[in-house]
């Protein structure tokens, strides 16, 4: 059995996983399935206090995560010369955004594709589950 006395990760609470997603990073991965194989990408995203959103163009890989698909979504941040850093992941559902006054509000906000010009296509995450990881530095 392991001696988990020797363990430096510390469980965040869901209060300061939601932090971290908020504030603390704008980049993430969504996990998710296509064609019956798993598929990490990174996106620009946004979060509030039980969502994720981001943008993506109509006809992609990411845009089928739209249809009520389960996902993963993490963040992270890593400190490498101090063995420190921390992580945080939410298992949710995917959905596209289609509601025109929210639509707009989001074209309107901060957040902005790295990867296209497109804001047609944008996806709202559940947050269903939410854990985080921190191992503070030495």
């Amino acid at each position: 059995m392991e001696d988990k006395s020797q363990t430096r990760v510390q469980e965040l609470s869901k209060a300061e996983s939601i932090e971290l997603l908020q504030n603390h990073s704008y980049v993430g991965r969504i996990g998710f399935i296509v064609d019956g194989q798993p598929l990490i990408l990174p996106v620009n995203y946004l979060a509030d206090d039980d969502s994720i959103v981001f943008c993506t163009e109509p006809g992609t890989k990411l845009s089928a995560t739209g249809a009520g698909a389960p996902v993963v979504f993490e963040v992270d941040d890593s400190r490498p010369l101090y063995h420190a850093g921390w992580s945080v992941l939410v298992k949710g559902t995917a959905r596209e955004i289609t509601d025109e006054d929210e639509l707009d509000g989001l074209r309107r906000g901060p957040l902005h594709s790295w990867a296209t010009r497109s804001t047609q296509h944008w996806v709202r995450i559940s947050m269903d589950e939410v854990t985080g990881r921190r191992i503070p530095g030495t």
